[in-house]
């Protein structure tokens, strides 16, 4: 019986360090500042919208939000104040993640000036508020 029990907690387990380990290894769940940093090395100040958006297109799982030409992204960050960043602006959904259920978005907006060229990204992770039924 000692055995059966035993050979029970080994499986269990080794289920809770697989899950643990596949979450830890998200690349969402990445601070911030770290999603940034990679969003700028993929993407460098200075990029053309064009080469930004072949770049998006690449990704099979990123949704393209918004494309605009006419208008740059709104930057919304308690406690700055809100701010528009450039002429021009793509807004991408890159993921989403969550324990359970998807419960945090993690949206990335690039930001270009007039001459189309990258002048600065904001990664903005949003908490949802799931449906339990």
């Amino acid at each position: 019986m000692r055995r059966k029990w035993f050979f029970v907690l080994i499986i269990v387990f080794a289920i809770v360090i697989t899950v643990v380990i596949i979450m830890l290894s998200n690349p969402l769940r990445r601070s911030v500042e770290r999603i940034t940093a990679d969003m700028l090395e993929l993407t460098p100040i200075g990029t053309s919208m064009e080469d930004v958006l072949k770049i998006i297109e690449d990704r099979d799982r990123w949704e393209i939000g918004f494309i605009s030409y006419e208008f740059g992204f709104v930057r919304d960050v308690f406690p700055e104040p809100r701010r528009t960043v450039g002429e021009k602006s793509i807004s991408v959904n890159i993921g989403r993640y969550g324990v359970v259920i998807d419960t945090i978005v993690v949206d990335v907006f690039w930001g270009f000036n007039e001459y189309s060229e990258l002048i600065d990204i904001w990664v903005r992770k949003v908490g949802l508020r799931p449906f339990l039924f």
